[in-house]
């Protein structure tokens, strides 16, 4: 490679010492390749360390803290004893080793996914209409009456709390109590099937240990007995129910319709009354 402070000929030009602002490091009119080649170069520090390349002299720098910190090898060995140290600390014993992670490598907080549970009251809360206020009267222990259906006509009703419910209008229903009517033995169907009179079988069930509620029988007339009894849980299949209403609704209007009929008798005696006294 050809000295660039000489001419064709091998002969030094005129300019090859150079001026003083550029083999001046701090000169904004430096020359960094005649400075190499010129013998009068001086160095801001003469015992400075030569570098392979300008990554190293960085990276030397960010390990002191930057480019405004003074640069000292003692420092530098010291930074690299301690991270070498620190790499071959040894773990006490018992203790799990810690690894080390950048913030983007650090570990999500997990979380366990439950699954999702359908089951009669998930399914209560989108009930809408008439299946809405059996829920509000269930929310609210309204005690409800519910109309029993039989083969023909009405069999009789059901008083108590609703406990749960579903589409269907299959009731649980808890501090029950029951009326029904039926018909006298004399005119059962299952005399006429040819069953024979139907037995009592409370004392074998007794035995068995299985408790059964009292019911109490009342004649209305030739042919029917009203049934009742008190049963602490129910449960009513759908296909038996014709009505549900909260049972105070229903014992308003019944006392309306007997104070009705109340008047509707006393109008009819009173005026039975004038007949007799006019004739």
């Amino acid at each position: 490679m050809s000295d660039p402070e000489q001419d064709t000929a091998g002969r030094k030009s005129p300019s090859s010492e150079g001026s003083s602002t550029d083999l001046d490091v701090t000169s904004p009119k430096f020359k960094p390749l005649r400075a190499l080649y010129s013998n009068k170069t001086q160095l801001p520090v003469p015992h400075a360390k030569p570098l392979d390349n300008v990554t190293s002299f960085e990276a030397r720098f960010r390990m002191l803290g930057g480019f405004d910190e003074r640069y000292s090898d003692q420092r530098i060995q010291e930074i690299r004893r301690a991270a070498s140290s620190a790499k071959t600390a040894t773990i006490p014993q018992g203790e799990a080793p810690v690894r080390r992670f950048l913030p983007h490598q650090e570990m999500v907080q997990g979380y366990r996914r439950t699954r999702f549970q359908r089951n009669i009251y998930t399914k209560i809360e989108n009930f809408e209409g008439p299946l809405g206020e059996m829920r509000t009267w269930m929310r609210e222990r309204v005690r409800v009456k519910v109309y029993t259906r039989k083969e023909k006509g009405v069999r009789g009703f059901v008083t108590g709390f609703i406990e749960v419910f579903d589409k269907h209008w299959n009731l649980a229903l808890s501090d029950v109590f029951e009326s029904w009517r039926r018909r006298k033995y004399r005119y059962s169907e299952n005399k006429r099937a040819g069953l024979g009179k139907p037995q009592d079988c409370s004392d074998l069930l007794r035995k068995m240990g299985i408790s059964v509620p009292e019911t109490t029988v009342k004649s209305v007339d030739r042919k029917y007995v009203m049934c009742s009894r008190r049963v602490p849980k129910l449960i009513v299949r759908g296909e038996q129910v014709v009505l549900v209403t909260p049972e105070s609704v229903v014992q308003v209007k019944e006392e309306k319709e007997g104070a009705a009929t109340m008047v509707v008798k006393k109008e009819k005696e009173i005026t039975i009354k004038k007949e007799k006294s006019e004739d």
